[in-house]
């Protein structure tokens, strides 16, 4: 028998988190936070805490891996398990770690694996165990501009937790892309320049591919994380598309200024301008002319947040995500037995817990 606890993820925006517990086996995918909540944690107890062998990562962003230091202070030992990528990109280490395709095999349970096209080192994970097959997406997309994806195809699976995060959404990624770039001309045409708030691994990369793409004389400047992931982008084989690595080669990212630049496009490494220096940073850059434009989930009480609420921020998205209509499109393309959509309110969890027998 084998038991699917929906700890989070499931109905919210955040704190993914799923337990599995077979006849002898108990790991976790994924052990995310939810933004500005009382109660951020997953929905765990101690005791399925405790019983845990591993947790496997679909990637390292706060949603899907803030809550580790917490499980482990609950009383988790067992070992995190993700991609060598994934695992340097943790705020804080695990106690006990093991990279995706090193990790010491368990008798009983067969791990399968792909790239998930969300950030670099993001993965979507098949388990099969007790004769029962288990899909979980991570936060997918197919036909990105920017990250590699092993598309999802023809897997039979009891259970498959899917991203479905922009919900309704009717729009594809190439017409958020589009809009995106109608929305920068505005501001440019304007005569200001534009800071974006982008994380630190994800879509900054396909922001300034667009951007240099389409005003490649304007300069581009960044902070020293910015930098350095550029940099990375460009050398690296394993996660970035060709599309990438061609269109930004000839691109130099100039050290971001303390005072907005009259013209150009400034990358922060924080949607959200969590930090006091990185607030100050965004309004010193709007009272000098600067428009701020943000393009992911807007956290309540974040900085960006209150440049959003005061009119100092305007929103464009970019995909990095699938809607209903591509989650649909991915089971049609598949032969799920049950599936359950996460990541978005828009698919409230009906249920907590899951029984295959």
């Amino acid at each position: 028998m084998i038991r699917i606890k929906l700890a989070g993820g499931v109905g919210e925006h955040g704190r993914s988190s799923f337990l599995v517990e077979g006849d002898t086996i108990s790991f976790l995918v994924d052990c995310g936070l939810l933004a500005a909540s009382a109660d951020p944690y997953p929905h765990l107890t101690k005791t399925e805490i405790q019983k845990l062998s591993w947790v496997y990562l679909t990637h390292s962003h706060a949603d899907h891996s803030g809550a580790l230091p917490w499980l482990e202070n609950l009383g988790f030992t067992g070992t995190v398990i993700a991609t060598r990528e994934t695992l340097s990109q943790l705020k804080v280490q695990p106690r006990k770690s093991a990279v995706l395709g090193e990790e010491a095999k368990c008798h009983g349970l067969s791990v399968r694996w792909g790239r998930s096209g969300h950030c670099p080192g993001s993965v979507w994970y098949e388990f099969q165990l007790e004769g029962k097959t288990l899909l979980f997406s991570g936060d997918y997309l197919e036909g990105g501009l920017v990250y590699v994806t092993d598309l999802i195809r023809n897997v039979r699976a009891d259970i498959a937790v899917l991203d479905s995060a922009y919900g309704p959404e009717l729009r594809s990624a190439e017409e958020m892309r589009r809009d995106f770039l109608k929305k920068a001309e505005t501001i440019l045409t304007a005569g200001r320049p534009l800071l974006l708030p982008v994380p630190q691994y994800g879509r900054g990369l396909e922001a300034v591919l667009l951007l240099h793409k389409r005003w490649p004389d304007l300069p581009i400047y960044g902070d020293a994380h910015f930098q350095n992931q550029l940099k990375w982008a460009i050398s690296d084989r394993a996660w970035t598309t060709p599309a990438l690595r061609e269109g930004l080669a000839d691109v130099t990212v100039l050290p971001l200024p303390e005072d907005s630049p009259t013209v150009g496009f400034c990358f922060v490494s924080n949607p959200q301008l969590r930090t006091e220096s990185q607030e100050l940073l965004a309004r010193r850059y709007v009272s000098a002319n600067a428009e701020v434009l943000l393009t992911g989930t807007v956290e309540v009480r974040s900085g960006s947040w209150r440049l959003q609420q005061e009119g100092a921020a305007l929103f464009s998205r970019l995909a990095v995500h699938s809607t209903d209509q591509q989650r649909e499109e991915l089971e049609q393309r598949n032969a799920f037995l049950k599936v359950i959509p996460f990541h978005t309110p828009d698919h409230p969890c009906e249920q907590r817990e899951i029984i295959l027998g």
